[in-house]
């Protein structure tokens, strides 16, 4: 009877042990060090501008880009803009660091594959109140060209966590 027993629970046992195993992983953009500039205004030009192609992962494209003394990410995705919801009361990136989430999957033989699931940044935005800057964090989950800001935050773990917990579709 014992040995019956035995024989169901090692086929699930085995079941369980050949599942991939996935951990949430980032790489980052240094926006100082992983940028080539495209267009920058110099001292001819009647307006301030700039625009900057960054290093990004899984077939997105992340530029710097903006002018008037606001500078900000611009992320495309198979040549389609995703709405980053800039406010208008913002004046520089709050980082030089972008974060980009993936799930990293490795099977049993070692074989393993990426899906890429968030972008995290920072901006400075003036308080309208106040007049003093504040940094936010924006988190956006990535679907490809449905990509989408899914939610503001103060802290790293917050913004984290809002990609780590986010299912809705984005349109």
């Amino acid at each position: 009877m014992k040995s019956l027993l035995i024989v169901p629970f090692s086929f699930l046992f085995m079941s369980f042990s050949f599942a991939p195993d996935w951990h949430w992983k980032s790489a980052y953009t240094d926006i100082q060090n992983d940028c080539v500039v495209i267009s920058e205004a110099n001292d001819q030009a009647p307006i301030d501008f700039y625009e900057a192609e960054c290093r990004s992962f899984g077939g997105y494209q992340l530029y710097i880009e903006g002018g008037d003394l606001r500078y900000g990410p611009k992320l495309l995705f198979n040549g389609v803009q995703i709405n980053l919801q800039r406010p208008g009361n913002f004046h520089d990136p709050g980082s030089d660091k972008i974060e980009w989430l993936y799930r990293h999957t490795i099977d049993a033989e070692g074989s393993g594959s990426i899906e890429w699931a968030g972008l995290i940044y920072r901006l400075s935005v003036v308080d309208a109140e106040n007049g003093t800057d504040t940094s936010v964090i924006y988190s956006v989950r990535l679907d490809g060209e449905k990509s989408c800001v899914i939610g503001t935050s103060q802290t790293e773990e917050e913004a984290h966590s809002l990609i780590y917990h986010s299912k809705a579709d984005c349109q």
